[in-house]
């Protein structure tokens, strides 16, 4: 008790003594002058006076934080003690003021440097501090609030927000008033113990560069008032050796009391204040006050400011008091404690008009902040003065001495506006003040020059470095302001800079310059960048327009006018090529600093070169003496490059070109362009709704064009994997299907080639097309592309050609293309329409093709939170907004932001509200089931919507209500409520999107609350490692060894696992992704999370520029650092027995070459050898142990007992079957992992993974392995098996290397490659050669059968369990697919089948005579209005129906009578493909294949439902390995699903069953016999009749060709269109022989046309010969006539028939081929020909391929090897063509 009375005696003492300064008759050392801004002059001294320091970062506050670490790192000593100031980052700005606040209360010095909400979020520290009188500064750049948007740009409306607080406000105007205040703030607060708040104009004043006058370190040494720091400081310290106890806890007894105690430390302050204004003032003879009156002593009208301002107004003041008028300004230093008396004083008492002005704005309040305290001074004083108050420079808006005349213009109003704003037009609210023109009042010879420049092009730089070297080595002043777009890189900077001989004291944009350059090219066509041009300035651009007629072409007619009629001096230089050739890059700068020191004339050229060039020794001198040379280079280069454009007298009254109208949106024309144009300032106050909302999809609008080269596709070598579209950062580059006629109606240039994909893009072409004006040219889609298929070129060259393309693509009814395409595949979601684009992200951005991934699966459903950092700049720019619709729905991302710590709270509760108000609206609809009122159709629509859970199912079921609902609303009261509700029809994808600064730090405890809700949310954490919109500091997530910012000694620390912690609830879902390693894995976590139901979280490695890495190897860095065990790859789903799955099994690489990969790792290898190689040893071993633990987690509890045994070497429990899969696509993963879970049923154990995952040396030990191995391209091996595959071919392995392994091998390809399958086949040879034993021979899975792998798969894996003497799984029958109401009162629906349309059969011919046995047809489709194109070798798929009598008989039998409405509910997850309602007659006429031949599983579902023991006996005897045979009989006889039903009558599953296990009925394929060309309307098929017999005798007919036959003409059937199995030639060139067998003449007849065609058309066209193949010419030379015709006109050179039962010997095609060995090598091997076939399999291609090896063998004198290798290339090469049935 005793040190506390011991401590208020003292305080009381300290206040009496406080003005007096012990060091106040120090010294100055001799001036140092130097070019800083705000930020520099503030650390300078808070380093000095501060022992530690807590930093955050925040715009525009945060290189505060950063110079201040530079500082610590290099160990400079502070001014209290010597010491090296301690800095510590903080996890939040609420976390830093706690911090300080807990350095004072243990008797440190401390300070702290923020803005904006950074600042607000330390108000309750603040009051503490201030509470607790601890003395303390805290610098602030101010910065505006956020309210209905963010901005990062000044006012004072932080500051004033904390004008309550207690501490003492200090503002500094300009940079040297930053420098000398920041000292008077530290000395006076040590004085005061009132804590100091020392505030000045962010980015204005903060990032403002001027020549400023520095105080020495040694000179503030001698202010520090060290008795002060420890009587007010250390003394109050809580210490065990004198306790005391602060913060505690007071009734309403004594708090009052307590509060106001401290109210004589505030009425001291002023006068402390200004002892410490006098103190500084001695030291470095600038004098200030708390009030500093300028102008006329006897003015009549006054304005009172504080901030940067002042400098305007003062400026523009003494330039009104110079030509007459009575006018003056104070400026407010000292805010609080607000001193009246000291105000008062400094009133001219000739002033009677008081304008107020404040940066800041208070809606709803009488007046602004410091217009209330002058009014309560005059008022207190009962000076009845005129006092009106304005507004200004809100967001950093323009305050020029246009708007200071216009308040004094105001005041001299009889009656002025006394509440006014100022700089803007207010055409609502009318409180805006009318400006007024007025010269410009900068000092004489003051050289004023603005420089455009390009993003991350160096400019800004170079500018900030000539600002310092004229500063620092010549007398002129100097002031550099730097001002930017939106964008976060690749945008416009404005470099204003301003040198003279007296100081500068214009804060404002320049607005008549003696020097323009313009940096970029483009921008002369979008910006008006000479629009500040004084008369007979200087303008410099940068382009490769070096001719006159380049510059003629390329150069807009206003600015040719302007030029002309300002006689501007006009300079061309084209330095982008410059730097090129000199190795430089983009960077620009150094040849643009040659041209501006050569014609600016700030100095003479033999003065400011010298300087330019040790500026460059100063300046990159430690980067090497290369670097220094090549800079050095550019500086001699770039002057002999500068040439003067002679401008012609035409230039006067150039016109351009009329423009085309646009479509643009009133939004983007009238408030967009000129906002991007930089000409918001014009707009008034009634262009902008209220409440900040802005239209969406703007983007797309923009069209840059600030790509110094783009993407140009090479289709012949695509495999059109679309990986160059997912890797886009910017969603430029895409992939688009085509039909034929979008193809035919393409411009010249547009190119695409045939689509591949099977079924899905039958029909369709495929081309990549690239927006040129939307690209930056980053490269990533190049360095992705893995078939070399995209090249750069310079963007001038082609991006006229290119845009067209685009212009047409866009346009396209793709979408309806695209849903053909499934999207759950990687390279089927690139087709879907990305809901992201065109943003302003850095060229490269990693994080952007996460979202636009998000987007283009969940886009129409998204609602995006937004964390502020770089996601919610490039995400969420005001007016270009790069969310965007959906072309067709209209649909897309709701994106909105709030702060940058609370985003995860802001979520949540936009989730938990949806929630609320979809139950609501999903009452409505079950209540609408029980009214009168409302229709059968519509309570239908409702109820399917309301058993929907699926995102994109409630889309469609929402589109149908809709269609319904908005027509029956009218006069329905309920309805109408109901629609209104119809925004919560959809089931909402709500995503939670920010970085690693908000997840990881000052998100982090609202981020874990929201994980432990458990709520239905997914939250996307895009992990730069770094707070990469700030510059690049630290965080918790910054890796061990990095060197960052606020790091700059490595960081040392180890990442935060906030996988682990998430993990930790067991409940959640969390991946860990990094989409440059693995696409599908990405892809997959992504749908997993979006499907979960409850919180997931996805950790994406997002690599960042900052990294210190050229950003086209964004996506092989990424899988760096997967491959070194940096970053894993993993899923968590707690919907799985062991939920963690680990995808990055194996490290497959060395942590030194992710350490080397960039350099943030890399720096810290050269300034701390040891201590980089024990930091990166560490990160080695944390690696190989968290790769351990994370196996580990991913084992069963039986697999991680065999696990540890092994470790141990004991015997482990049991033998496994290993699967290993090579999977490129993602399907041989899926297959893999089926044939998994198939085991897991046989109860046995497996474990699956990729083959390069697998530990290759562990092979011999294995017992039992399954391959599926996928062939990529031309026989490729996917990414993830090739390293095994180089392993297992190795020459050193002996051959029994492999004999106690048993294996089988699954191999997945397409037959209409040549290396069909050869992945899989090559494995197989490899495993027998090395003495593995076979169980079962390779399954050939194919992608052209008619389920694709699935058509084998299915026999092939139950024989192989067989084999494997593996016992059959729990006989259970799963739940169906499909709930079913019979007799339903739905209404029934059309079935039509996916991606079908109707197409009109016209008529049919026989072409065999009727007493022959083959039934061979032609059928001609009338293609008119159908929709339906087609190519050149195309099939039509035709769905044929069952005989409705024969389904009539079948139902009879079963117990269903025909016209049963079934209606049909579907309960998977999987895609829907049948109506909610229809008839058991069309559900087995047209859906079901119930004559079809049964499938096994068929046999294994009647099993389970038969009720009879001897039938169940025999069913299941039929699928074991000894009932093969008998199963062989029953598929010989062509039994049919329906005979095997009637066969085990005990057999009666259900409907739902039926649906399941009976396919649905399968089009078949036909080649079309006829030219798109010749016949545009017509398809024309040729059909052989498919009819056998049973062994038994029993005749059978083929569905389809029998359903064809009986359709009645004209008359209706469903068909589309298949791509054609073989490539057709791009033109008619080329000579070709067309060989064909039977009807496979049809697709050779359309060839034959084509060409005929062709040559009508004056095409060039080769010879052409025909090889074909029947068994008499009389009944099967279909189209012969036609053929013959084309023969004698010349078009058809060759034909050679071969009729096998003409004569009494057979003879066959092949016959007739090597009858004509000559034709065959000339056409194909001199003349570089092309070979057709079509016909049966079987053995025929092969004959025919021998024929013709032997033709090339007999002519080309080679040997059979060689002819045969010849041919083969020719199939690669897509020369030689085989089309077999």
């Amino acid at each position: 008790m005793s040190r506390l009375l011991i401590v208020s005696r003292q305080a009381r003492l300290a206040l009496r003594s406080s003005r007096v300064f012990a060091t106040t008759t120090a010294t100055r050392k001799k001036k140092e002058v130097a070019a800083i801004d705000g930020n520099t002059a503030a650390v300078h001294i808070a380093y000095a006076m501060s022992e530690v320091a807590f930093i955050y970062p925040i715009s525009p506050a945060t290189s505060m934080g950063e110079k201040m670490d530079e500082k610590a790192a290099m160990d400079i000593k502070n001014a209290i003690n010597g010491q090296v100031c301690k800095v510590e980052v903080m996890q939040s700005e609420g976390g830093a003021a706690g911090a300080v606040h807990g350095a004072l209360t243990a008797g440190a010095m401390s300070s702290t440097f923020t803005a904006s909400q950074g600042l607000l979020l330390m108000i309750p520290n603040l009051y503490l501090i201030a509470g607790e009188l601890m003395p303390a500064v805290f610098h602030v750049a101010a910065r505006t609030v956020s309210k209905h948007a963010l901005s990062i740009f000044n006012d004072h409306s932080d500051v004033m927000a904390c004008r309550q607080c207690g501490w003492a406000m200090l503002c500094s105007n300009s940079t040297q008033e930053v420098m000398d205040l920041a000292l008077v703030a530290h000395l006076a607060t040590l004085n005061s113990r009132v804590p100091f708040m020392h505030f000045f104009d962010g980015y204005r004043t903060s990032a403002g560069v001027q020549k400023v006058e520095l105080i020495d370190y040694d000179d503030i040494a001698k202010l520090v008032p060290r008795d002060k720091i420890q009587t007010n400081l250390r003394d109050l310290a809580l210490t065990p050796e004198a306790p005391i106890a602060r913060g505690t806890g007071q009734r309403p007894d004594i708090f009052f009391q307590a509060t106001v105690a401290a109210h004589p430390f505030y009425e001291a302050t002023p006068q402390i204040v200004k002892d410490a204004m006098k103190t500084v003032g001695d030291l470095t003879g600038r004098y200030y006050d708390l009030f500093q009156y300028s102008g006329d002593p006897n003015a009549e009208r006054i304005i009172i400011q504080m901030g940067s301002g002042c400098q305007t107004t003062e400026q523009t003041v003494n330039a009104m008091v110079a030509r007459g008028e009575k006018v003056g300004l104070v400026k407010v230093h000292l805010f609080r404690p607000w001193s009246a008396k000291d105000f008062l004083k400094v009133v001219p008492d000739s002033a009677k008009k008081i304008c107020v002005l404040d940066r800041t704005r208070e809606d709803g309040a009488l007046a602004s902040p410091l217009h209330l305290d002058v009014s309560v001074s005059f008022s207190d004083a009962q000076d009845l003065r005129s006092i009106v108050g304005g507004q200004y420079g809100l967001a950093s808006k323009e305050y020029t001495p246009m708007e200071v005349e216009a308040v004094f213009e105001n005041l001299n109003q009889k009656e002025p506006k006394k509440r006014f704003v100022v700089g803007i037009d207010d055409d609502v609210s009318h409180t805006s003040l009318p400006l007024i023109p007025v010269e410009d009042s900068i000092p004489a010879g003051t050289k004023q020059c603005i420089v455009w420049g390009f993003g991350s092009d160096g400019t800004v730089g170079a500018n900030k470095e000539a600002v310092k070297t004229i500063s620092e080595k010549t007398s002129l002043f100097s002031q550099g302001h730097f001002a930017h777009d939106s964008h976060k890189a690749g945008g416009v900077t404005i470099s204003h800079l301003r040198f003279g001989p007296e100081p500068i004291q214009a804060e404002y944009e320049i607005q008549q310059a003696d020097y323009i350059a313009c940096h970029h090219p483009v921008f002369v066509k979008t910006l008006d960048v000479i629009e500040k041009a004084r008369k007979g300035s200087v303008f410099v651009l940068n382009s490769t327009w070096t001719t006159m007629d380049k510059m003629e072409r390329e150069l807009p007619a206003a600015m040719k006018r302007k030029i002309h009629s300002l006689g501007l001096k006009f300079y061309n230089i084209d330095a982008t090529t410059l730097a090129r050739d000199l190795g430089l890059g983009p960077r620009i700068n150094m040849i643009m600093q040659a041209a501006f020191y050569k014609l600016s004339d700030v100095l003479s050229v033999a003065e400011a070169i010298p300087l330019l060039k040790q500026s460059i020794i100063d300046v990159y001198g430690s980067k090497g003496k290369k670097i220094v040379k090549s800079n050095h280079d550019a500086v001699d280069a770039a002057l002999p490059k500068l040439v003067e454009i002679i401008v012609p007298p035409s230039w006067a009254t150039a016109v351009d070109a009329e423009k085309a109208a646009t479509d643009e949106p009133d939004f983007v024309s009238k408030i967009m362009h000129p906002v991007v144009a930089l000409k918001g300032d014009i707009l008034p106050v009634s262009a902008f709704t209220p409440g900040g909302m802005m239209p969406v999809g703007t983007t797309k609008y923009e069209k840059r064009g600030v790509a110094p080269a783009i993407p140009i596709w090479l289709p012949d070598a695509c495999t059109q994997c679309n990986y160059c579209a997912i890797v886009c950062p910017h969603a430029v580059i895409r992939p688009f299907l085509l039909d034929k006629k979008e193809k035919d109606a393409a411009p010249a240039e547009f190119l695409t080639r045939k689509a591949k994909g099977g079924a899905e893009v039958a029909g369709l072409n495929y081309s990549i097309v690239v927006s040129a004006m939307d690209c930056t040219g980053c490269e990533v889609c190049v360095e992705a592309c893995p078939d070399d298929a995209l090249v750069m070129v310079d963007f001038g060259d082609v991006a006229h050609k290119k845009s067209p393309d685009w212009d047409y693509a866009i346009r396209l009814n793709y979408l309806d293309h695209a849903d053909r395409v499934t999207k759950t595949t990687v390279k089927g979601s690139q087709f879907q329409q990305p809901l992201l684009e065109f943003h302003g992200a850095c060229a490269g951005c990693g994080e952007t093709p996460y979202v636009a991934l998000a987007t283009r699966l969940f886009g129409e459903r998204m609602q995006i939170a937004n964390a502020s950092g770089c996601s919610s700049v490039w995400g969420g720019t005001s007016t270009t907004h790069p969310y965007s619709t959906h072309a067709r729905s209209g649909r897309g991302p709701a994106w909105g932001r709030s702060l940058f710590e609370d985003n995860a709270e802001y979520g949540y509760g936009m989730v938990m509200a949806a929630k609320q108000r979809r139950e609501h609206t999903m009452q409505l609809l079950q209540q609408a089931g029980s009214r009168d009122d409302v229709s059968g159709e519509l309570k239908s629509a409702f109820t399917r919507l309301l058993k929907t859970t699926d995102g994109d199912k409630s889309l469609v079921a929402t589109d149908a209500i809709n269609t319904i609902l908005g027509t029956e609303k009218d006069g329905n009261p309920f309805l109408e409520d109901v629609w209104k509700q119809r925004s919560q029809f959809p089931v909402q994808s709500p995503w939670l999107i920010g970085g690693d600064g908000w997840a990881y730090d000052i998100g982090q405890a609202g981020l874990d609350h929201v994980m432990s809700r458990g709520e239905n949310l997914n939250i996307l954490i895009l992990d730069t490692e770094m707070y990469s919109n700030t510059g690049g500091q630290i965080s918790k997530s910054t890796p061990m060894a990095a060197v960052t910012k606020f790091a700059l000694k490595g960081n040392r620390r180890q990442k935060k696992d906030l996988g682990l912690q998430a993990m930790a609830y067991g409940d959640v879902y969390v991946a860990s992704i990094a989409m440059g390693a693995d696409y599908n894995q990405s892809l997959k976590a992504f749908r997993e999370a979006e499907d979960y139901n409850g919180t997931s979280v996805i950790l994406a490695l997002s690599p960042c520029i900052d990294w210190g890495m050229d950003m086209k190897n964004m996506m092989s860095v990424q899988k760096t650092a997967v491959d070194s065990g940096y970053w894993n790859l993993y899923r968590f789903d707690p919907r799985l027995d062991v939920p963690f799955q680990l995808d990055s099994k194996k490290l497959k690489g060395k942590m030194s070459e992710w350490l080397d990969a960039t350099n943030r790792f890399r720096k810290l290898a050269r300034s701390n050898v040891e201590l980089a190689a024990e930091l990166h040893g560490k990160m080695q071993a944390d690696a190989l142990k968290k790769q351990e633990t994370l196996r580990r987690l991913s084992m069963s509890d039986e697999d991680l007992l065999d696990h540890l045994k092994k470790q141990i070497g004991e015997q482990t429990s049991s033998n496994k079957v290993l699967i290993l899969y090579g999977s490129e696509t993602g399907t041989a993963e899926y297959v893999a992992a089926s044939v998994a879970h198939d085991l897991k049923r046989r109860d046995v154990k497996s474990k699956c993974m990729a083959m390069d995952d697998y530990d290759f040396d562990d092979l011999p030990e294995e017992t039992s392995v399954i391959f599926i191995a996928a062939t990529c391209g031309q026989g490729e091996y996917p990414a993830n098996m090739s390293d095994f595959m180089k392993q297992i071919k190795s020459e050193d392995l002996p051959s029994d290397f492999l004999a106690n392994v048993q294996f089988s091998v699954f191999a997945m390809g397409d037959s209409h490659y040549v290396h069909y399958n050869s992945a899989g086949l090559d494995l197989d040879k490899r495993l027998s050669e090395l003495g593995a034993q076979r169980v079962k021979s390779t399954g050939l899975g194919d992608d052209q059968d008619e389920d694709k792998y699935e058509t084998v798969l299915e026999d092939w894996s139950p024989d192989l369990y067989n084999e494997m003497g593996m016992k059959e799984p729990e006989k259970k029958l799963l739940p169906a697919n499909y709930q079913i109401v019979l007799d339903s009162s739905e209404t029934p629906e059309t079935y039509v089948p996916e991606g079908a349309k109707p197409v009109e059969l016209e008529f049919t011919e026989l072409l065999t005579p009727e007493s022959y046995d083959r039934d061979i047809r032609h059928y001609e489709f009338n293609l008119k209005d159908s929709g339906i194109s087609f190519e050149l070798g195309d099939t039509l798929g035709v769905y044929p129906h069952n005989n409705e009598t024969n389904v009539g008989e079948f139902l009879e039998k079963y117990g269903i009578a025909p016209d049963t409405v079934i209606s049909l509910e579907y309960m998977s997850d999987g895609k829907n493909t049948l109506p909610s309602a229809l008839t058991a007659l069309h559900l087995f006429t047209e859906v079901l294949d119930i004559f079809g031949k049964p499938k096994r599983r068929f046999f294994e579902m009647l099993a389970l439902t038969s009720e009879n023991a001897e039938e169940r006996a025999q069913l299941e005897h039929l699928i074991t390995k000894e009932g093969k045979d008998e199963l062989r009989q029953f598929t010989g006889e062509s039994l049919t699903c329906a005979d095997i039903l009637m066969k085990f009558p005990s057999s009666r599953p259900g409907i739902e069953y039926l649906i399941d296990y009976i396919p649905p009925i399968k089009p078949r394929l036909y080649s079309i016999a006829s030219s798109p060309r010749m016949h545009p309307d017509k398809l024309q098929l040729l059909i052989i009749r498919d009819d056998w017999k049973t062994p038994s005798g029993v005749q059978k007919s083929g569905l389809c060709s029998t359903y064809l036959t009986n359709v009645p003409m004209p008359g209706s059937v469903y068909g589309k269109i298949n791509p054609a199995a073989v490539p057709m030639p791009e033109d008619h060139s080329a000579p070709v022989i067309l060989a064909g067998l039977g009807t496979g003449l049809a697709p050779l007849r359309a060839f034959a046309q084509d060409r005929v065609y062709a040559k009508s058309q004056g095409e060039a066209v080769g010879e052409m010969s025909l090889f074909f193949g029947a068994r008499t010419r009389s009944a099967e030379w279909s189209y012969g006539s036609e053929f013959e015709e084309y023969n004698a006109q010349g078009t058809l050179t060759n034909i050679r028939c071969a009729w096998s039962r003409d004569q009494k010997e057979k003879i066959y095609i092949q016959d007739k081929i090597r009858e004509d060995p000559e034709l065959i090598y000339n056409t194909l091997i001199k003349n570089n020909g092309l070979f057709y076939y079509c016909g049966t399999g079987g053995k025929a291609p092969d004959m025919v391929r021998e024929a013709v090896v032997d033709s090339i063998t007999t002519v080309g004198k080679m040997s059979k090897e060689e002819a045969d290798k010849i041919i083969t290339d020719m199939q690669i090469n897509g020369r030689y063509n085989v089309e077999s049935w």
